[in-house]
């Protein structure tokens, strides 16, 4: 006598649902793994306007260093690590001294630039501040006053009378209130002979180009800082991309409008080392780390 076995098809339906359920998903998982959607809402309008609901994120913060040299050296002759906070509406200029690098790696920012080029400037330059810089801007005299040029003069009281001379030709700069072009300012800050050491010629450095900025800054407007952007992408060595420049234009553009003189400087202090270094102390790697946002 033959049993009739009960049928198990609600078995079969209940694995078929289950099996369609975890196909969506990895479709699903899969779709958003190639194709991630955009979810930063869009800030800058398409007329370059910026929408009054924004308001500056840490995740807008950007460090990078910017290096100067002439148009026939191997490598640059100042640094200086720029640190723009987009939540306190700022924009810090720290000149370095080219031996904070001699106690970890052996040889100072110069000799890492010709050995091993930009980028490991930048990684040694993060690695020693604490400050994570996502590129480098490289100028040359060339690029360095003509990126000036198109952004403006600076008038600036210079403390001393000071001579300036090259292979080419000498100009005196007086003491007191002075208009500076692109090219004295070049001048200036690269060829001036400053008796009273580093330290001195750093204040000068980040005094006269934070006036630089907070005297041209409100000019800029969308398409400036576009036509700004891609001069120094034409014009200097940069691993900056135009994908970076979006990310952050919003927040420069708040700065633009709201900023009240954003630009200033900090000169790290500590001690000169008898193998031509220098230790930033703990204290002002602290001050380092808090003007690019970091408590």
């Amino acid at each position: 006598m033959s049993v009739k076995r009960k049928s198990n098809w609600y078995i079969y339906f209940i694995a078929f649902g289950i099996t369609l359920v975890f196909a969506f998903a990895a479709v699903v998982a899969f779709k958003w793994f190639l194709f991630p959607e955009d979810d930063t809402p869009a800030f800058v309008d398409s007329n370059g306007e910026l929408s009054e609901d924004y308001v500056p994120a840490f995740k807008e913060n950007f460090n990078t260093v910017v290096m100067i040299s002439d148009n026939y050296s191997a490598s640059p002759d100042l640094f200086i690590l720029c640190e723009f906070n987009a939540v306190e509406n700022r924009l810090a200029l720290i000149p370095i001294a080219s031996g904070i690098s001699m106690g970890s790696r052996g040889k100072d920012l110069k000799n890492i630039y010709t050995s091993q080029g930009a980028e490991e400037v930048v990684k040694t330059v993060s690695d020693i501040t604490g400050v994570t810089c996502e590129g480098y801007v490289a100028f040359n005299e060339n690029s360095f006053t003509d990126i000036v040029q198109s952004f403006g003069n600076v008038r600036y009281k210079v403390p001393k009378t000071i001579i300036i001379s090259d292979d080419r030709n000498a100009e005196t700069i007086n003491a007191g209130d002075k208009l500076f072009s692109a090219d004295t300012l070049y001048s200036y800050i690269m060829r001036a002979e400053f008796t009273e050491g580093e330290n001195y010629r750093f204040n000068i450095v980040g005094d006269i180009l934070s006036e630089l900025i907070n005297q041209n800054y409100r000019d800029l407007n969308n398409s400036r800082l576009e036509m700004l952007f891609n001069s120094l992408t034409e014009k200097c060595t940069t691993n900056l991309t135009s994908d970076s420049f979006s990310a952050h234009k919003a927040a420069l553009l708040y700065m633009i409008q709201n900023g009240v003189s954003p630009a200033e400087f900090y000169i790290p202090y500590g001690e000169y080392t008898s193998d031509g270094g220098f230790a930033v102390s703990d204290n002002s790697l602290i001050t380092i780390k808090q003007k690019a946002g970091i408590y």
